[in-house]
């Protein structure tokens, strides 16, 4: 227990909460348990008093006191939800702004959709520890309080009705390991289903194209029935809970009744004081069973909060370094190598990048073309050796400031939701005029196609922009590259998988956005690399040549194939 709450303190650390509201729904509680007791101390009284007449001021009083309660009951309702919903709020944000600083490496080993429920749900249960402690808190605090009280009204009783914590205790410690081992069950169970669904619903055009209907059906009835197991399993430490409540029931009654009739014939307490003991006994007994559904709840989502607390502690991507405010280099890859894990992928890259030069990058699938695009974004540090920028390493660099100065056009998923004006004014920080937006636009190749889409500029652009064409949507990437004005451009196989129009249309755009600028490209065909003024041949992880077009046509014999194939020559 202490070791789970020492593990959820990790999460709020360093985190802005509203510890005013946190203090406001304590004090709230603890007014409420000292109302309610008191009601209860007023009910005893009245029914002592109806032996001969009900006193005005008692039943007026004891009014006061319901009204209290039920004005407090709705402001700790309100209070408690506020909180709630700042805490989830503060978690989310954490865990969001986390995740935007994470080094890319740690997208390799995690599921993307666990970490999307990191930043939905597993972020409320994070935010439900503090309800969770409040409730604790608000359970120990009342069962003192009505305790004091019982032991005002007949000590005796009071010392005999403590024999009944112990039994609380027990069956909450119980309950809460039970439900701390089927819960991470269910919740692996749970995990297992959730990640088979993202995967295999997203695949269901190759399901049906490959007719495996039946065997996908058996392996999701296979992953269902596990999980329909462990909630059931789950459930049944819900049964411990409510039988062993049961059993703390009847002890209060036997308390209470069996001993205090007892009491009342020998004239030790009276009627009104009974009645009151036994309600006050049955509350503080409901508190204390209060303890086990949330100490459960605690063990249940130990486990959850463990998970958001490993990537709140994962180092952040470096931000130290100087300015890029300095004078355009050639980029010197000086023996590269990198490896994903334990899998080689670059060895001993030894080549120059010229400044404002295109360098186009040619060479078999798996080469390593993709990866060293990543290293030269600094989405990953070479496993040896360094890239500089002129004489300086580039990690001297700040990592925003070197990224600000590269701009990509990647071959899939180039927009994200919104309007068209807000992809091509992504990540660009400062204040765009509309004749400027205009101007990119004519230059990207996408002003007449713009002008004809209802809403213009102001269109909204599908998920993945499923509404526009594939020449469209990287024309719009591209004018989204021109906006940001860059010194250096990638470009990974921009016109690949695309039609002759739409591929001329790209191309055509790709020319503006080069005019002046250091360019490295992925080129997936031959035509791609004739206006390159230096062509790099990655094959198996390693540089086969560097040369221009011209000179790898007479050395190279991969770039000849490369070329016959896409010129439509025959061997």
């Amino acid at each position: 227990m202490i070791k789970q709450i020492k593990g959820y303190t990790k999460i709020f650390k360093g985190m802005k909460l509203p510890w005013l509201l946190l203090f406001l729904v304590i004090v709230i509680c603890m007014i409420r348990s000292h109302v309610e007791v008191e009601a209860i101390t007023i009910t005893a009284s009245i029914i002592d008093g109806t032996q001969n007449s009900i006193k005005t001021d008692e039943l007026i009083r004891y009014i006061e006191f319901q009204l209290i309660a039920g004005i407090i009951t709705i402001a700790f309702t309100y209070a408690s939800g506020l909180l709630l919903q700042k805490i989830n709020l503060a978690v989310r944000l954490r865990v969001w702004d986390k995740m935007m600083h994470l080094p890319t490496s740690y997208y390799d080993t995690d599921n993307v959709n666990e970490l999307v429920t990191r930043v939905t749900t597993d972020a409320d249960c994070a935010g439900n520890y503090f309800q969770i402690l409040i409730n604790i808190f608000t359970a120990v605090y009342a069962g003192i309080v009505a305790y004091q009280k019982l032991f005002s009204f007949q000590f005796q009783m009071a010392l005999a009705s403590l024999l009944i914590v112990p039994v609380v205790v027990g069956i909450t410690v119980l309950y809460g390991k039970l439900t701390f081992r089927t819960g991470a069950v269910a919740r692996t169970r749970l995990a297992a289903m959730m990640g088979y669904l993202a995967e295999h619903v997203r695949g269901l055009r190759l399901i049906k194209s490959f007719r495996v209907e039946e065997e996908e059906r058996m392996k999701a009835d296979d992953l269902f029935k596990k999980q329909c197991k462990a909630d059931i399993f789950l459930s049944y430490t819900s049964m411990i809970q409510l039988g062993g409540m049961e059993v703390v029931g009847c002890l209060t009654i036997v308390v209470s009744f069996v001993l205090g009739s007892q009491m009342v014939a020998s004239g030790e307490i009276t009627v009104g004081k009974l009645i009151g003991f036994y309600t006050l006994c049955s509350m503080a007994v409901a508190r204390f069973a209060t303890l086990c559904t949330n100490f459960g709840e605690f063990s249940k989502n130990a486990g959850i909060v463990h998970k958001i607390g490993q990537i709140l502690e994962v180092p952040n991507e470096p931000e130290d370094g100087c300015e890029m405010d300095v004078a355009d280099a050639d980029i010197i890859l000086n023996h590269v190598n990198f490896s994903y894990q334990t899998a080689s992928v670059l060895r001993d890259l030894n080549c120059s990048i010229p400044k404002r030069k295109v360098t186009a990058i040619v060479g078999t699938n798996g080469a390593g073309k993709s990866t060293l695009f990543k290293l030269l974004e600094r989405m990953y540090n070479p496993t040896e050796g360094q890239i500089y920028f002129g004489n300086k390493d580039i990690t001297d660099f700040k990592l925003s400031s070197w990224r600000k100065s590269f701009a990509i056009v990647a071959q899939d998923k180039p927009l994200l939701s919104g309007t068209i004006r807000e992809n091509i004014m992504y990540g660009v920080e400062r204040q765009v005029s509309e004749e400027e937006l205009i101007h990119v636009a004519k230059m990207a190749n996408i002003y007449d196609f713009v002008m004809n889409t209802p809403g213009q500029f102001d269109a909204e652009v599908g998920p993945g922009g499923s509404n526009f064409s594939g020449g469209q949507q990287q024309c719009i990437a591209i004018a989204r590259a021109m906006m940001r004005n860059p010194d250096y451009l990638l470009l990974d196989e921009a016109t690949s998988n695309l039609d002759v129009k739409s591929e001329q249309q790209v191309t055509a755009a790709l020319s503006n956005l080069m005019k002046g600028r250091t360019t490295i490209l992925i080129a997936h065909n031959y035509s791609a690399t004739v206006f390159a003024d230096q062509v790099i041949v990655l094959c198996d992880g390693e540089i086969q040549a560097v040369g221009t077009p011209e000179e790898l046509l007479k050395t190279n014999e991969y770039y000849r194939t490369f070329a016959k194939a896409g010129s439509g020559v025959a061997k």
